[in-house]
């Protein structure tokens, strides 16, 4: 079985590579959903979280309230990473769960799709990386458009994650999403051949 982690900033196409990548027969693992799952209530950062910020993130059925987490961490980066040093470990552990689940089910390509990928020190469980990469000034129109955000809301998002070139020192494949979907997706498809055929 091959991992891929695919990873690439906002707004730069990691959907749509996926989206071929399914349509390949590739099994896809989204990191956003395990993480939203790791703060349920019986998971071990769900007591953590709360040690850590206190009662006041706790809504009336008992889970985290992301709504009153949300400003606590983007206000504060030591509350910020604290958040990701609880909540990091646990999605990695669910991560290595379902890539067994994969592993028994015969899949011949699974692949995480992680934002964090390389922040949250999930490269040491896949195989190979392969990054997104778009032109900046079309991340912040993308972004905008689809987010209904400011020209300065959209910088400041996409500034505050990684740049291409810092993620691309990592990858054994890049996509440049600037340009037209059929480049993209042929670029996939030879990819995905590539890798199945060794």
């Amino acid at each position: 079985m091959i991992k891929i982690g695919l990873t690439g900033g906002i707004a730069s196409g990691k959907s749509t590579v996926l989206k071929y990548l399914t349509e390949l027969g590739a099994k896809c693992i989204d990191a956003d959903k395990i993480g939203h799952a790791v703060y349920k209530k019986g998971e071990p950062a769900h007591s953590k979280l709360i040690e850590a910020f206190g009662q006041s993130i706790v809504a009336a059925d008992g889970e985290i309230d992301r709504r009153s987490l949300g400003p606590i961490v983007f206000a504060d980066k030591q509350n910020m990473n604290t958040l990701c040093s609880i909540v990091w470990p646990e999605m990695k552990v669910l991560i290595e769960k379902e890539f067994q689940e994969s592993l028994s089910r015969k899949e011949k390509v699974v692949v995480l799709e992680a934002a964090v990928l390389i922040e949250a020190g999930f490269l040491d469980i896949v195989d190979r990386v392969w990054v997104t990469s778009i032109d900046r000034k079309v991340a912040i129109s993308r972004l905008s458009a689809r987010n209904g955000l400011s020209e300065e809301e959209a910088i400041k998002r996409i500034d505050s994650q990684l740049t291409n070139q810092e993620r691309e020192k990592y990858a054994d494949v890049v996509f440049d999403t600037t340009g037209d979907y059929e480049i993209t997706k042929n670029k996939v498809i030879t990819e995905y051949n590539k890798l199945i055929s060794n």
